[in-house]
């Protein structure tokens, strides 16, 4: 439902007493919110009982503030002085007002000011006698990248400048309530340490789904950029490994491992949907440089997609007999096609370097089916997209640079009853571009 405005200068009709419409708005209880939009302007002739801004003052009393619920009157600072003070009236100095005078924070206030008219507040005081959520430890709290996610949706519509400085506060933001997932060495129950393991990873899906939420928006809407992914992605490595002093589990920190691994797969399958080429060639072409407690490392993606012994250790002892309860609980969580994908794009894009082992392909149903990514790329219109994601000029090229893709006999699981499909499975280079 809308919200019904009555504005003083429209209301007004020839004939009718200006004074009395000034009051009724103050003391009506058909007005619910009287909002006083403050200005130079206004300041200064409410401090110099000017005009009509000077009845308005006259108006609204500490007599008339005491018949009325103090939440009715809202000052809105508008404007601020070369020094950056709000211009506040002396009548409404002592009230709290909401701040629509920055660009920076324009959308948080103004959702602000949204919620004070519906009376629908962003914090809400717990009932009594119940225990509040965020009293449970095991409860991710993920508000502030929550509130950083509104502000974006906001901001694409309205202030498309601000999309930037927004992403790079949600990844501060985020790293801060990655914090809430942190483990130490007396957390563990020694016979079962991949409990705790898998508990964090269960409880890292809220911090996961808000990450997945950015990564859309900014890809649907043709704004993401690989700076700020290969950013998160160098910063998200600290929380790898053990970076203080005092005794610690060389597995103490798989669930981030697990997360970090979880969160690149679906900002590559993201980034392929809504066919944002250009950046993804450059995520996987870059060199991301880690801060290790090694000291500095320069490596590329696949350092990304982890080993966890804490999994294949929980696998053996409750017997589950899984090729890879890891790649298992992947399959459970996200997409496998990109899994594979990765494999070949490293292998084409990293020449004589490690290529990303696809830990989910032996899962992958109808596996005699081809990849639709590749199985498109007969179209000769998708092949041309696509030239820019493996950095060629030509659908030549493109066949050309495919059919160098080589695998080594056996590459896959030790035992397993198949291997790593080869890309020639999906697509032969010579098929690439032959239809519209």
């Amino acid at each position: 439902m809308g919200l019904m405005l009555n504005w003083i200068n429209g209301d007004l009709k020839e004939g009718y007493d200006k004074y009395a419409l000034m009051e009724n708005m103050v003391t009506s209880s058909d007005i619910d919110k009287v909002l006083i939009i403050c200005d130079k302007g206004y300041k200064e002739k409410a401090n110099e009982n000017k005009g009509g801004v000077g009845t308005e003052k006259l108006l609204i009393t500490p007599e008339v503030f005491d018949n009325v619920e103090q939440s009715k009157f809202i000052p809105i600072v508008a404007e601020r002085d070369e020094n950056g003070k709000e211009h506040m009236p002396t009548f409404i100095k002592s009230r709290i007002y909401i701040d629509l005078s920055d660009v920076n924070t324009f959308e948080e206030n103004y959702e602000k000011l949204v919620r004070t008219l519906y009376n629908a507040p962003l914090y809400r005081k717990p009932p009594l006698g119940k225990r509040p959520v965020f009293l449970n430890e095991e409860t991710i709290n993920q508000y502030k990248t929550t509130n950083i996610i509104r502000q974006i949706k906001s901001a694409i519509d309205s202030n498309p400048r601000r999309i930037k400085s927004l992403a790079r506060a949600f990844t501060e933001l985020y790293l801060e309530e990655l914090d809430q997932l942190k483990l130490e060495h007396k957390d563990f129950d020694p016979n079962e340490i991949d409990e705790k393991i898998v508990e964090k990873i269960n409880a890292s899906i809220p911090l996961r789904d808000n990450f997945i939420e950015v990564a859309k928006l900014l890809s649907e809407n043709d704004i993401i950029e690989s700076d700020w992914i290969i950013d998160l992605f160098e910063k998200l490595y600290v929380f790898t490994e053990f970076n203080t002093d005092g005794t610690y589990y060389e597995i103490q920190f798989d669930h981030y491992k697990f997360l970090i691994h979880e969160m690149f797969l679906y900002t590559c399958a993201i980034m392929l949907k809504y066919e944002q080429y250009q950046p993804l060639s450059e995520i996987l072409t870059s060199r991301y440089y880690l801060e290790t407690k090694r000291g500095n490392r320069e490596v590329d993606f696949v350092v990304f997609r982890f080993y966890l012994r804490s999994l294949d250790s929980r696998n053996e002892r409750l017997g589950l007999r899984k090729i890879s309860l890891q790649a298992q609980m992947l399959l459970e969580r996200t997409i496998n096609e990109c899994d594979i994908l990765l494999h070949y794009f490293s292998s084409i894009l990293l020449k004589d370097r490690y290529s990303w082992f696809p830990i989910t392909y032996i899962y992958r149903e109808n596996d005699s089916n081809p990849i639709k990514f590749l199985a498109k790329l007969k179209s000769k219109r998708k092949a041309t997209q696509v030239l820019k994601l493996f950095n060629v000029a030509s659908i030549e090229e493109l066949q050309a640079l495919l059919g160098s893709y080589s695998q080594e006999n056996g590459y896959g699981y030790r035992g397993a009853f198949y291997n790593v499909p080869i890309l020639q499975t999906h697509i032969k280079p010579e098929e690439i571009g032959i239809n519209p």
